[in-house]
C-alpha cells in the first residue's frame, strides 16, 4: 500500500482521463506512478510528453535506454522503477544473465565497452551528477553523439525523478508487471 491513494479513471478530471487514454494505448493500463502523479494534474501531461520524447524518440538503442534506467534505478534502490524496467529490458534485448550481472559485477565486464561507458556514467550520475568527470564524458563521447549524451542525461534525470517519487510515496508495483526471476 502506498502513502497516497492512486487516482483511478472514475475519480480523474477530464484532462487526466485524456492522459490516461494515452497511457492505456502505450501500456494497456495506467501505471501506478502516473496514477499518483495525477494528484498534480498540471504536471501529468508535460511529464508524459517529456518522458515520451526522451524514451521513445531517440536514436539510442532500446537496450541502452533500459540499461541506463536500470542502473540509475538500482543506485536509487527504486524497487518500483527497477522492477518495471527489468521487465521492459527483457523485451528490449537484455538477458536475465545480464540483468543479474548489473547487480553482481560492478565492472560490467559482461557488456561491450560502449554499454560499460553508459553503465559507469549512470552509477555516478545517479548518486551525484556533479561528480561526473571530464574523462567519463569523453568516454561516452567515444561511442555516442552529443545528442545521444544529452538524451542519456535526460533519461537518467527522469529516472531519478520517477525513482524518488516512487520511493517517497511507496508506489505499489503494477499488477501487469511480472518481476523477472
Amino acid at each position: 500500500m502506498g502513502r497516497i491513494d492512486l487516482i483511478g479513471p472514475d475519480e480523474a478530471t477530464d484532462d487526466v482521463r485524456a492522459v490516461y487514454r494515452v497511457l492505456e494505448e502505450r501500456f494497456h493500463k495506467v501505471p501506478n506512478l502516473f496514477a499518483a502523479v495525477a494528484h498534480h494534474p498540471a504536471a501529468l501531461e508535460p511529464l508524459l510528453q517529456l518522458f515520451g520524447s526522451v524514451y521513445e524518440e531517440t536514436d539510442l538503442s532500446p537496450r541502452v535506454v533500459e540499461l541506463a534506467i536500470i542502473k540509475v534505478s538500482f543506485a536509487l534502490q527504486s524497487h518500483y522503477c527497477l522492477t518495471l524496467h527489468k521487465a521492459f529490458a527483457l523485451e528490449r534485448g537484455v538477458t536475465d544473465a545480464e540483468l543479474r550481472s548489473l547487480v553482481e559485477d560492478p565492472s560490467h565486464a559482461a557488456f561491450p565497452e560502449a554499454e560499460r561507458a553508459v553503465l559507469d556514467f549512470a552509477v555516478v550520475y545517479a548518486v551525484d551528477a556533479r561528480e561526473i568527470s571530464d574523462e567519463s564524458c569523453a568516454r561516452l563521447r567515444e561511442h555516442y553523439s552529443q545528442d545521444q549524451v544529452v538524451t542519456l542525461c535526460l533519461l537518467m534525470s527522469l529516472s531519478r525523478l520517477f525513482g524518488d517519487v516512487a520511493n517517497t510515496l511507496q508506489i505499489p508495483l503494477d499488477a501487469f508487471i511480472k518481476p523477472p526471476a
